[in-house]
């Protein structure tokens, strides 16, 4: 079965701590993140100046895992604040048999105190991070009912799962 894992959440709520620890945990899956895409593409986290190949370009991977594999999972990893983007990412991945919303709802102060904690470029100043919060959108009913699986992680993740990763 060809799965694809859509997150959507803020910066700092732990999209990539899950994505890393559910990789781990089950095999036959694939991260395909889009800060890793842009570093690739524009050289670095905090250059936007080629967004629209950036997006091209995460799509395309996506993509290419359902049609190298008869078995995989695949994980979408960018905030996806709007329906929109929600709607797009299951529309324009028809490759797969499966597609699952995994939506962090954790508090804006959370991802605020765990942005900070970022090294390097990963951190995203404050003023893009007010930005973002103002763009985010409570998943819709209609999004929900396009995805087979709709999960949402509160808080109560965050602290025994990064718990967990710093202990092992």
């Amino acid at each position: 079965m060809r799965t694809f894992i859509l997150l959507s959440a803020l910066p700092g709520s732990g999209k990539s701590t899950w994505a890393r620890h559910y990789k781990d945990t089950h095999e036959n899956t694939f991260i395909v993140s889009s800060d890793e895409v842009r570093k690739r593409i524009a050289g670095s986290l905090s250059k936007f100046n080629k967004e629209k190949e950036v997006w091209d370009t995460f799509l395309d991977d996506i993509n290419s895992y359902a049609e190298k594999y008869e078995d995989v999972t695949v994980i979408g990893d960018a905030t996806n604040l709007q329906n929109k983007y929600r709607k797009y990412y299951c529309e324009m991945t028809p490759g797969f048999d499966r597609h699952v919303l995994v939506y962090l709802d954790i508090p804006y102060e959370i991802c605020l105190v765990q942005n900070k904690m970022r090294e390097g470029d990963r951190v995203v100043p404050e003023k893009a991070m007010e930005n973002l919060r103002s763009e985010l959108e409570p998943v819709s009913e209609e999004v929900k009912s396009m995805y087979d699986e709709y999960i949402v992680l509160g808080p109560d993740f965050v602290s025994p799962l990064i718990k967990k990763i710093r202990e092992s």
